[in-house]
Order: structure tokens, then C-alpha cells, then sequence
């Protein structure tokens, strides 16, 4: 598969980047009366971004097919959570298969929804306030990524 793009005769690439080079150099025509002009009032630099000093940050290393993106901190908070469900469910499944008397289970149980209700201020995104507002929104952008 070999398309015909903008490639230049011969594969000579360096002669294709001086013209176009050569060509970005030149002066931009004066806009239409009709036309929008997105630069206007704006000076021309030498430089680009010449007044932003910003230290330089290292890149993340490229992402290459099947890595995975570095989690967030919301995301480790719920998978946290999660994992606190997981053990509170399964403390309060040994309870009852050990036979613990019921006011026991009872503060088990209590107390884990205690914690969950506590918890959804760091769990919930800013401005959701309770679980159900926040599985409504989820179902509505699983809708809108179906369609």
C-alpha cells in the first residue's frame, strides 16, 4: 500500500522542509473583510512562548499499546473502599458462619454502613452529594458512550 500523499519527488524531504520553511517565513497576506482574523492585535516573536519561563517537566515514558495510564488519586480511593466493602462483607459473612450472637452482628453491620456514609465525601466526585445521584450520573454517561 503505497498512497500518493504530499510526498516529495525522489523522497528529497530536506528540500520539501526548506520550502515549506521558506514559506512560513514569508509575510501572511492581509485578511479579507470577511474573513476572521484569530491573531489580530497580536505581535509577532521570535521565539515561540518567549515570555513563559516554565521549568521543564519530564515526560512520562510513552505509552506503548497495552500499558496502562498511571492511576489518580480518586481512583485508588475507590478502589480502596471497595476493598473495605470487600472485608467488612466478608468479617460480617465469618461472624455468622461462627455463630456470633446478634447484637455483635448487628454493630458489624451498623458500623460498615457507618463508614460508607462517612466515606462518600472522598469517594464521590466534587459536587455529587449521595450515592444515588452519583449512580445516576454514572448510568447517564454509560448511556451516552453507547450511543
Amino acid at each position: 500500500m503505497n498512497p500518493q500523499w504530499n510526498t516529495p519527488p525522489n523522497g528529497d524531504f530536506a528540500r520539501l522542509v526548506e520550502r515549506l520553511a521558506a514559506e512560513a517565513a514569508l509575510p501572511k497576506r492581509p485578511a479579507a473583510e470577511n474573513e476572521h482574523a484569530l491573531d489580530v492585535g497580536m505581535t509577532p516573536s521570535t521565539a515561540p512562548h518567549a515570555g513563559t519561563a516554565q521549568p521543564r517537566t519530564p515526560m512520562p515514558a510513552a505509552s506503548s499499546p497495552g500499558s496502562v495510564p498511571p492511576q489518580t488519586a480518586a481512583e485508588m480511593a475507590r478502589k480502596a473502599v471497595k476493598g473495605l466493602a470487600i472485608v467488612w462483607l466478608v468479617v460480617l459473612l465469618g461472624l455468622m458462619l461462627a455463630g456470633a450472637p446478634l447484637p455483635a452482628l448487628t454493630l458489624v453491620f451498623v458500623g460498615g454502613l457507618w463508614a460508607a456514609h462517612s466515606l462518600r465525601r472522598w469517594v464521590l466526585p466534587p459536587g455529587v452529594a449521595s450515592w444515588r445521584q452519583w449512580l445516576d450520573q454514572y448510568a447517564r454517561q454509560l448511556q451516552e458512550r453507547r450511543k
